[in-house]
């Protein structure tokens, strides 16, 4: 890296200029009112640059994140805001910065970090691996129905709701819901009053206005459905669409209650969604799960910073013990020989001399940390070398939780 580079926290004044680097790399040309909704959910502590000279030229940083995982939950670093000005690619900056924000999770005790990457490639020589998966979809909803319609009684209705009422009602559905699920992290007000809720012009990336619907039974909130309409005429007559941001509910009949309004709206020939679960519930609520055009991509990315730590953290199935010969490239004091030795669902782990059950890198134990893949799929991969008898076996019946992870919120 040249010598003129500095590499530092931006201070509060320089958002502005901070952030031009960031947009820049993504081809992206931001307004004022969208650079100052990011003062309200950044830590400029937990933020880091590069100064060529008085430009900055890169940035990176994180949020301090708690992190649901099976059986209870972990401090988490949520790397975010990672990219380089073109013409100061291939200097090294982005090593010196993930290697700082690395230092930085430890110093706030985070056993992980997790990521949403905008390639693959890039995070996976740091060690991450895929810890869950996401889901997109597109159909028309005339093209299929419902199998078998809910009930909620006659105290059931939905209502389209503002920002402000939604914001303490949506946020604590979120917040039920959020414990059981694997991989979901938690919302900051200020996430959700500034990203989440609020339909300004720059976040509407051509998807029509944001709409907020609320389902209650008999006054009491089951769960919500954030969504956009974009309006649209075919030759044959009304063509909108209806791009589904995020459905929450506290129990499957109001989740399946809030699709299918979703599904009867008027006018509507195309349903969109992103980042959804895998799997999705739809497939098992339509008579035609073919039509969903469901495609499955990367979720979250996980990198294990203190092993020990991340791996008491959650909770197992049963009890048991595995012997785990884990690589690691990047932090030493993860690799090695590790007993994990799980009663009632509670697991110690320590170091071990004992013949291994389970040879593996620390992207692959990445993987199977939140249960989004099993020990057994990835042997097929080539990344688990089972060395003992049913090893794998013993290790999925372990570490699969009762839900697959999922994580609905952008960082």
């Amino acid at each position: 890296m040249p010598d003129e580079l500095v590499v530092r926290s931006p201070r509060p004044d320089e958002l502005h200029a901070y952030m031009q680097p960031l947009y820049l790399a993504f081809g992206e040309v931001p307004s004022r009112e969208q650079i100052e909704a990011e003062r309200g959910v950044m830590e400029f502590d937990r933020s880091v640059g590069a100064l060529d000279g008085t430009e900055w030229v890169a940035t990176a940083g994180a949020y301090s994140l708690r992190l649901t995982v099976p059986g209870g939950e972990v401090a988490a670093s949520g790397i975010t805001g990672v990219g380089v000005r073109p013409d100061h690619r291939r200097q090294g900056l982005l090593r010196q910065m993930m290697d700082w924000v690395f230092d930085d999770a430890r110093r706030h005790d985070e056993p992980v970090a997790i990521l949403l990457a905008s390639e693959a490639a890039i995070y996976q020589r740091f060690g991450f691996g895929q810890a869950s998966m996401a889901s997109s979809l597109s159909f028309d909803p005339t093209s299929t129905t419902i199998r078998q319609p809910v009930d909620l009684g006659a105290g059931a209705r939905i209502r389209l709701v503002d920002e402000t009422e939604a914001l303490p009602i949506f946020s604590r559905i979120y917040d039920a819901v959020r414990p059981r699920t694997p991989g979901a992290i938690d919302r900051a007000e200020a996430r959700w009053r500034d990203w989440l809720l609020p339909d300004p012009e720059w976040l509407r990336h051509g998807d029509g206005i944001k709409l907020r619907a609320l389902l209650e039974v008999d006054d009491e909130p089951r769960g919500f459905a954030i969504y956009r309409i974009q309006g649209g005429w075919g030759a044959t007559g009304p063509a909108e669409t209806l791009t589904v941001q995020e459905v929450i509910a506290v129990d499957p009949d109001a989740e399946q209650a809030l699709w299918e309004w979703l599904l009867s709206m008027d006018l509507v020939r195309t349903i969109a969604g992103r980042r959804g679960p895998v799997p999705h519930p739809l497939q098992h609520m339509l008579l035609e799960p073919r039509r969903l055009g469901l495609t499955v991509t990367d979720g979250l990315w996980l990198r294990i910073l203190d092993l020990p730590r991340a791996l008491e953290a959650r909770g197992y199935v049963a009890s048991g013990s595995l012997v785990l010969d884990v690589t690691d490239e990047l932090f030493e004091a993860n690799a090695g020989r590790w007993e994990l030795r799980v009663a009632d669902g509670r697991a110690t782990v320590s170091r071990s001399e004992a013949a291994p059950d389970l040879e593996l890198d620390i992207e692959a134990l990445a993987a199977a940390y939140l249960g989004g893949f099993r020990f057994a799929d990835l042997a097929v991969a080539a990344e688990v070398r089972g060395c003992q008898e049913a090893a794998l076996e013993r290790a999925d019946a372990l570490f699969t939780p009762t839900r697959s992870p999922w994580n609905a919120t952008a960082f």
